[in-house]
């Protein structure tokens, strides 16, 4: 990982703090996500235009960041991720099954988008993606929340509140029944 040196206008910077409440993250934490989902997307419009422009052979690259609605792309692959998770063997016993289980998601969901299998499992085992002030992620950590699917869900929640509807919706598809008394909270 590099290091460099930003600066903004202070209008940028109102803006950067604003994003990194409404994220609910510091916006040293905020920045680095925004500039890597930013250049992620700006590479992929690069690329389509060289496809496009080319007759001869096409550069293949994985896509750029997808957003449904306004569901950053960290939380469509991590929940995908879930899904493949719980999709027929329900929630995980134990970390080492949870394990097992992961890898194969992380591996389907990474053919499914033409991505490499690092980048989907960056997005659910760092800090980076996944952090909170005071909650360090890291590949066990998640692997516990995969067997403990309500804090997954609730950390999940706190991370990308302005989600949470969708994350909701997405646990109850994953796991029909599990969160039935709770399925009306926001």
């Amino acid at each position: 990982m590099k290091q460099i040196k930003l600066s903004l206008s202070d209008s940028a910077y109102a803006k950067a703090l604003e994003l990194a409440a409404a994220n609910a993250l510091p916006v040293e934490g905020f920045l680095p996500i925004l500039i890597q989902d930013l250049l992620d997307k700006e590479s992929q419009l690069l690329n389509d235009q060289s496809v496009h422009a080319s007759t001869v052979m096409p550069i293949k690259n994985g896509p750029g960041p997808s957003f449904r609605s306004t569901m950053p792309d960290t939380l469509d692959q991590v929940l995908e991720v879930c899904q493949h998770v719980y999709k027929d063997k329900g929630v995980p016993k134990d970390e080492m099954y949870a394990r097992v289980q992961f890898r194969e998601a992380v591996r389907t969901v990474a053919k499914n988008r033409s991505i490499h299998e690092t980048t989907v499992r960056d997005k659910c085992c760092t800090d980076r993606r996944l952090g909170l002030s005071g909650v360090s992620v890291n590949l066990d950590s998640f692997l516990s929340w995969l067997c403990k699917p309500e804090l997954l869900r609730d950390h999940l929640c706190r991370k990308f509140v302005n989600c949470v509807s969708e994350i909701h919706s997405r646990f109850d598809q994953f796991l029909p029944g599990r969160f039935a008394t709770e399925s009306s909270k926001p």
